[in-house]
């Protein structure tokens, strides 16, 4: 048997658990007298391609070093493909899954943006991680600004049917729709003032303004950024708007969703 054949044997009662490289070693070692060094589970995941190897053959989600979740073959996964250059500590996306169907990329352009079905996917999954962060582990929404932060720029590529950029924020704005660079805020709070930079106001076009409350996301405002300079005020190097006077300012799009 195949190294790839003895891990689908042992496992076969395991499916979805999460298991160690070195708990499966031992275990193909015990009953197939396998090599250890011999057996890599990254070489059979369905979202870590390694390159030399064939990438045709899929048993795991890779998790981190330490933790593989067993899917075993055929499984209908969804999610990214992901490679770490040789000298480098980054990965990069270099395919995706869709309900169990592979598509590798090919162009630069998709290395760097991710589709629309895989935001929705991670639009999904942070939001039952911020469930869990709160209901779970008892955290306030305004202690989780990141995670919030992340989701509402999920959101706004979304509702605009833009694309996001694996490095976010890098240029001053998070999301391009039409040609359009829209910076996105997200805030948890009921009043206050939305900070922006001044030293990047140039660098986006349009304003993404969501609030979350009572488990939703309200899109409290969407146009171009110019429409907040009547409401702004300065102040060390920052525009702050009022939630309350953001309302009420025109070009606004107000709407509840998901």
């Amino acid at each position: 048997m195949t190294i790839y054949e003895q891990i689908k044997e042992i496992l076969s009662i395991r499916m979805n658990d999460i298991v160690t490289p070195s708990e499966v070693k031992n275990l193909l070692k015990l009953k197939y007298d396998t090599n250890p060094s011999s057996v890599i589970l990254s070489d059979y995941c369905y979202n870590q391609y390694n390159k030399g190897i064939s990438f045709n053959r899929h048993l795991f989600q890779y998790i981190n070093k330490g933790s593989y979740k067993y899917l075993g073959e055929d499984h209908p996964y969804t999610g990214l493909i992901f490679h770490k250059v040789k000298g480098s500590d980054e990965e990069v996306i270099v395919g995706e899954w869709k309900n169990g169907e592979k598509t590798m990329y090919e162009t630069n352009d998709e290395l760097d943006m991710l589709s629309q079905h895989q935001i929705v996917k991670l639009y999904e999954n942070y939001n039952d991680m911020l469930r869990n962060e709160m209901n779970l582990l008892h955290c306030k929404p305004t202690e989780l600004r990141h995670l919030i932060g992340r989701i509402g720029e999920f959101l706004c590529a979304i509702h605009t049917n833009g694309t996001l950029a694996r490095q976010v924020n890098q240029h001053g704005f998070d999301v391009v729709s039409n040609g359009r660079r829209i910076s996105v805020k997200t805030t948890a709070q009921a009043n206050g003032f939305i900070p922006i930079n001044q030293h990047t106001f140039q660098a986006f076009d349009d304003l993404f303004v969501v609030q979350y409350v009572d488990d939703t996301f309200n899109v409290m405002f969407y146009g171009p950024k110019e429409e907040i300079l009547a409401i702004a005020r300065e102040y060390e190097g920052k525009y702050e708007v009022d939630l309350k006077r953001l309302e009420g300012i025109s070009g606004k799009v107000r709407r509840t969703i998901l």
